[in-house]
C-alpha cells in the first residue's frame, strides 16, 4: 500500500516531468529522449491512479463530455487500422491514442494546480528559445528570403508549422501580460510575430489575425496600458520592415503564392475523390495519396487535417472530428466568459490553422500535438480551483458596491 505523502510525491515528480516535456516539445519534437519525460509522468500517474481510484475521479471530473468526444474518435481510428492497407498496428494507433488523452488530463492539472501563468510560461520560453536557436543557425544570408528553412536542426522541418509554433508563443506572452501585468511580454511577442513573418507562411498569420477578431468582443476591458503596449509592438515591427526592406519581399511571397494556390486547390479535388472511393468508412488509419501536381510535385498529404480525415475515416471519421471541435468550442465559449479570451482564441487559431495544413493529428508527439491537441487541452482547461473562488469573491464584492450606489 502507497502511502498519502508518497503519492502526494508521486504526482509532484510526473507533474515537474510533464513540464518538462511541455517545455522540451516545441524545440526537438519526435525526439526519443524528451518523450522519456512524458512516459516518465504517465507510469508515475498510472501507479498513483491504480492506488487511489478517487483521485482518478477527481481527475478527470470537469472534462467527461470532451474527453468522451476525444476517445471515441481516438477509438474509431484505432480500429480503422482493421481496413487499413497500411502496416499500421492496432496495438499502437490504441497506445497513441492513450498517450493523446493523457497529455490533455496534465494539461488541465498544470494549469488547475499550477496555475495558467506556468503553462503559458512554459510553452513562451520554449517557443522563443526556438525563435532564438533558428535565428542563431540559419543562413544568414537567406535569411530574408529563405523562409526560415535549414535554420535549428530539431525544428519543424515544415515552415508552416514553425510559423504556427511562433503564433501560439505569441498567444502564450500575451496570456503572460494579462496573468502578470508585465506588459514587457509585448516585446518578445512582437519578436515571434517577426518569425512569423520570416516563414513567409499565410496561413498560421491568416489564422492568428482571423482569431484576434474575437479580442474585439472584450472591448471594454482594454486599456490605455494595452494600447500603449500594443502601440510599441507595431513600432518595434515597423521598425523591421523599414530597416531591412523585408516589405517589398514578403507582399511579393504573398502575391506569388496567391497565383500559385490553385496547387493546393488541385490536391483537395483529389482528395476528395479518393475519398469518395470509401466514403462512409474511409481507408483507414494509414492512408496517404500519392498525387502528382501541375507543378510535377509528388504530393502524399491532404494539406488539410478535415480532408485528410474524411480520407481516412469517411464520413464517420469526419463526424467524430466534428465532435470534438464542436467540444472544443463549447470549452472555449466558457473560457470566454470567464475572461480567458485569449485561450479561446488560441483553440480558434488552432482549428483554421488546419484547414490548410496537415493530414491526421493520431501519432506519437510531434507537431500535432502542439499545433492541435495543446489548444484543445488549454480551452478544456478552467483556472485553478482558488483563483475561480477569488473571481466569485471579486464579482460579489463589485455587486454588492453597485447595489450601495444605487441605493
Amino acid at each position: 500500500m502507497i502511502s498519502e505523502s508518497r503519492r502526494m510525491l508521486m504526482v509532484k515528480i510526473a507533474s515537474f516531468s510533464f513540464m518538462v516535456f511541455l517545455f522540451l516539445m516545441p524545440m526537438f519534437p519526435s525526439q526519443g529522449k524528451v518523450s522519456n519525460f512524458f512516459y516518465l509522468s504517465l507510469i508515475l500517474m498510472a501507479i498513483v491512479f491504480l492506488a487511489d481510484r478517487q483521485r482518478f475521479k477527481v481527475f478527470i471530473q470537469d472534462l467527461k463530455l470532451p474527453l468522451l468526444a476525444v476517445s471515441l474518435f481516438l477509438l474509431y481510428f484505432s480500429l480503422s487500422t482493421l481496413w487499413s492497407d497500411g502496416e499500421g498496428k492496432l496495438s499502437s494507433a490504441l497506445k497513441h491514442g492513450i498517450y493523446i488523452l493523457f497529455f490533455l488530463l496534465m494539461i488541465n492539472h498544470l494549469i488547475k494546480n499550477y496555475g495558467v501563468l506556468t503553462c503559458h510560461s512554459l510553452i513562451f520560453a520554449s517557443t522563443f528559445t526556438l525563435l532564438i536557436l533558428t535565428f542563431i543557425f540559419v543562413d544568414k544570408s537567406t535569411l530574408l528570403t529563405g523562409r526560415l528553412e535549414h535554420g535549428f536542426f530539431s525544428a519543424p522541418s515544415n515552415v508552416i508549422d514553425l510559423g504556427g509554433y511562433f503564433a501560439i508563443g505569441l498567444i502564450s506572452a500575451m496570456i503572460i501580460a494579462r496573468e502578470s501585468g508585465k506588459h514587457w511580454a509585448y516585446l518578445p511577442a512582437s519578436l515571434l510575430f517577426i518569425g512569423l513573418l520570416l516563414t513567409q507562411s499565410r496561413g498560421p498569420l491568416l489564422a492568428l489575425i482571423v482569431s484576434s477578431f474575437l479580442l474585439f468582443a472584450q472591448y471594454k476591458h482594454i486599456h490605455l496600458r494595452h494600447i500603449l503596449s500594443i502601440a510599441a509592438c507595431v513600432v518595434v515591427i515597423g521598425l523591421f520592415f523599414y530597416c531591412t526592406g523585408y516589405g517589398g519581399e514578403y507582399s511579393q511571397r504573398l502575391i506569388d503564392a496567391y497565383q500559385q494556390s490553385y496547387v493546393r486547390f488541385g490536391i483537395w479535388h483529389y482528395a476528395v475523390e479518393v475519398a469518395e472511393q470509401k466514403i462512409w468508412f474511409g481507408w483507414g488509419f494509414d492512408k496517404t495519396l500519392s498525387f502528382t501536381n501541375s507543378l510535377g510535385a509528388v504530393v502524399t498529404t491532404t494539406h488539410s487535417v478535415y480532408l485528410g480525415t474524411l480520407l481516412k475515416g469517411g464520413i464517420v471519421g469526419l463526424v467524430l472530428l466534428a465532435g470534438i471541435i464542436v467540444a472544443g468550442l463549447r470549452c472555449a465559449w466558457r473560457r470566454f466568459h470567464e475572461a480567458m479570451t485569449l485561450e479561446a482564441m488560441l483553440y480558434l487559431f488552432s482549428l483554421m490553422f488546419f484547414i490548410t495544413q496537415g493530414m491526421f493529428v493520431i501519432g506519437s508527439p510531434s507537431e500535432s500535438w502542439m499545433l492541435f491537441w495543446l489548444p484543445l487541452g488549454i480551452a478544456m482547461a478552467g483556472r485553478r480551483v482558488s483563483q475561480q473562488r477569488q473571481s466569485v469573491r471579486d464579482a460579489t464584492a463589485a455587486g454588492s458596491a453597485r447595489k450601495q450606489i444605487q441605493r
